[in-house]
């Protein structure tokens, strides 16, 4: 019924040149380079845990508390609305397929 064709579209050499150019020039601000080690933060003089040590017993603490977040209970004012919470995690898979039927119904245009 409708026949167009599109133009070409040819990409100018230059234009590649330059952005290949600003990419190679951007790549050392990518990253970060390591501190050395004469910055970095170990043991105070009083003893204090370093940094690292706070970051490994935060994620321990994380990996302990996730089986008792799992059997966390809601207060007494809504455990009348227990069943709705409990079904609440499914309702995006109702939603999509929703939008299944949806697009049957439709023939999928």
């Amino acid at each position: 019924l409708y026949s167009f064709e599109m133009a070409g579209r040819r990409v100018s050499p230059l234009l590649v040149i330059a952005v290949a150019a600003c990419g190679l020039w951007m790549l050392p601000r990518t990253f970060v380079p390591p501190m050395p080690a004469s910055d970095r933060v170990t043991t105070s003089s009083q003893g204090a845990p370093s940094m690292e040590d706070a970051s490994k017993l935060s994620a321990l603490a994380a990996t302990l508390a996730v089986p008792q977040a799992a059997e966390a209970r809601l207060p007494d004012e809504f455990v009348a609305f227990a069943p709705i919470v409990d079904v609440l995690p499914i309702l995006p898979v109702f939603f999509l397929l929703l939008a299944f039927l949806w697009q049957a119904s439709v023939g999928f245009r």
